[in-house]
């Protein structure tokens, strides 16, 4: 009797850790399908009906949309000090009739092509303290246009960026 009770409880007990995203992990595979398995579960109990995340869901759908890799940024006071990190998410879009797979393929490349330049050339504000996103858009679109062909990139978008800052 004992054993039952204890079997019926692992199961009721491990069947709710799964849904909640736990239970998985370990042996080096992908263990995906238990976070894609929790994130509908909590996507039905929040429910937002709002354009915006249709309009998100969508852009997410795109085919020919992918997001990149944090790209570390530094920034740097008027006098040329650092001051800190920006943490840059990019959504890149790629350009009708471009080959999506070998741009997507060569992330890794771009990634280090976006990192050299984001250290050359200065994105971040005159006081070192925010991202200049209009800025960091030009010579990020420069230089991914410049690696996959001139047109290649239709939108790049930074998506968030996170900031760190060096203790003084």
């Amino acid at each position: 009797m004992r054993f039952l009770l204890s079997v019926l409880l692992s199961l009721c007990l491990g069947s709710t850790a799964f849904a909640a995203g736990g239970g998985g992990g370990g042996g080096g595979g992908s263990s995906d399908s238990g976070t894609a398995a929790a994130n509908r579960f909590l996507t039905f109990f929040n429910r937002g009906d709002t354009e915006a995340e249709d309009a998100e869901a969508e852009e997410e759908d795109d085919p020919r949309s992918f997001t990149l890799p944090s790209v570390v940024t530094p920034l740097a006071d008027e006098n040329g000090r650092l001051t800190g990190f920006a943490f840059v998410l990019i959504r890149v879009r790629v350009a009708q009739g471009r080959n999506v797979w070998s741009i997507q393929e060569n992330t890794h490349y771009s990634l280090d092509a976006l990192v050299r330049s984001a250290h050359r050339i200065d994105l971040s504000t005159e006081n070192g303290r925010e991202l200049n996103e209009d800025r960091a858009i030009e010579v990020w679109s420069a230089v991914m246009n410049e690696m996959h062909g001139v047109g290649s990139i239709e939108n790049l978008e930074i998506r968030s960026y996170d900031l760190r800052f060096l203790q003084r």
